[in-house]
């Protein structure tokens, strides 16, 4: 099982007591993921998949480049250490060239953070909006100074429907709906694994769901929108159906119970 079918198991482990869910390591011919049995006796088809935002994806690349010195960038005019944090839409290389200049003339300011949304004077306005740096601060580290580039963070507006959005578009994929359409259980499962970083994550991870219901293909009967919450043993889960309005809970894993696919979810 990849990362996002370990992290719906354990969910689903942790939701419906007694239940047994049963991977489909056969899929050659597009079978869904899971087999779930009840403890009632019935049987629920489940299928995970993963929003995946390719632009973050390349953001990364971009930054862990091992080429070009990975997230580190060793300066010539900055006398402190910095973590930057680039908008989604930053080049990566534009950074690496003038991060440096731009810091330090923050530091000749007396400025040791900055934030987008409350960049008030020109040389933090300069930075946020030349360089698409969402915010910095200084980091208290003794030797030699870098800068650090952390992950990208989108900017824009965020609400709950947001993430209701992303959850709801990739039960419209066709490859979703033709999998669980196939099934003749009663229910049919989507679990949506939001990576962490894109503003749906953020919507999931800072709001509640409305109590609405979703908008779903016929082939579809539950929709799960689960992401890591601050502590990288919490997740975050939204779930709905066809007759249930939206609720929001979290589940606690140990990471060696994911990394090993063991058993022992915490409600």
């Amino acid at each position: 099982m990849d990362m996002a079918e370990s992290v719906a198991k354990r969910v689903l482990d942790a939701f419906i007591p007694g239940a047994n869910l049963e991977y489909q390591s056969e899929q050659s011919n597009g079978e869904y993921d899971f087999n779930l049995h009840c403890a009632d006796g019935t049987t629920a088809a489940v299928e995970v998949t993963a929003a995946i935002d390719q632009r973050h994806l390349e953001m990364l690349a971009s930054i862990y480049d091992p080429r070009k010195g990975g997230q580190i960038i060793r300066p010539t005019a900055c006398k402190k250490s910095w973590a930057i944090f680039p908008a989604m839409n930053a080049s990566i290389n534009n950074i690496r060239a003038n991060a440096d200049r731009y810091l330090a003339r923050l530091e000749q300011e007396g400025i040791d953070s900055f934030f987008w949304v409350s960049a008030r004077t020109p040389s933090t306005r300069e930075i946020c909006h030349e360089l698409r740096i969402i915010s910095g601060t200084v980091l208290n580290s003794d030797g030699e100074a870098m800068i650090v580039i952390g992950r990208p963070i989108g900017a824009g507006a965020v609400g709950p429907q947001l993430a209701i959005k992303t959850g709801e578009t990739m039960a419209w994929k066709e490859d979703n709906r033709t999998k669980l359409g196939a099934a003749k259980t009663p229910e049919r499962h989507l679990l949506v694994y939001i990576p962490a970083g894109s503003l749906a994550w953020s919507a999931l991870t800072n709001f509640g769901p409305p109590a609405t219901l979703p908008k779903l293909p016929e082939e579809i009967t539950n929709l799960w929108l689960i992401g890591q919450g601050d502590d990288r043993n919490e997740f975050v889960v939204w779930r709905a159906g066809t007759t249930e309005t939206w609720q929001s809970m979290k589940v606690e894993c140990a990471p060696e119970m994911l990394e090993n696919d063991r058993s022992g979810c915490l409600h």
